[in-house]
């Protein structure tokens, strides 16, 4: 941000900020290593997450099994689409916008991926490194569709 010294002047040289060399006054902690970054802290009972993500731009999700990441050392949880309650009880209204089922199928796909990227699970573990390996042990069969990529196809 530039602040001016007089609300009057356009010249140059009438800022008190730019052009100055402010103190850093956390400079040397972070140079020198000793700075605290939110990833540095560890609590007690502290767990990761790692989100399975879609290859594909377009699928149908044939089945997933969490089994061996449930079962891995470390994983204290594997979360699919299935453990929502608003995707089992709910009818898909696509007319309803933002309804809580959309929100829900957005946040972990349900019977599709919509794009190369949608979350498909998520693991949470005792550290960051468990939480990765474990998402290599989620088995998901995709039939991949053909992915609409632009205005003509969509018509």
């Amino acid at each position: 941000m530039t602040v001016k010294t007089d609300a009057k002047s356009d010249s140059p040289g009438e800022y008190n900020v730019v052009g100055t060399r402010p103190v850093r006054h956390d400079g040397l902690d972070k140079v020198t290593g000793r700075a605290q970054y939110g990833a540095d802290v560890q609590m007690p009972g502290l767990l990761h997450g790692k989100i399975l993500r879609s290859p594909h731009a377009h699928a149908r999700i044939l089945s997933i099994d969490t089994s061996r990441a449930e079962a891995a050392p470390g994983v204290m949880a594997v979360a699919t689409s299935r453990d929502f309650p608003i995707i089992r009880e709910q009818a898909f209204d696509p007319s309803a916008e933002g309804s809580d089922r959309q929100m829900a199928e957005n946040d972990l796909a349900h019977e599709k991926v919509l794009y190369k990227g949608h979350a498909v699970a998520a693991v949470a573990a005792t550290s960051p490194h468990i939480a990765e390996e474990a998402l290599g042990l989620i088995d998901v069969e995709y039939e991949v569709l053909p992915a609409v990529l632009d205005v003509q196809d969509a018509m």
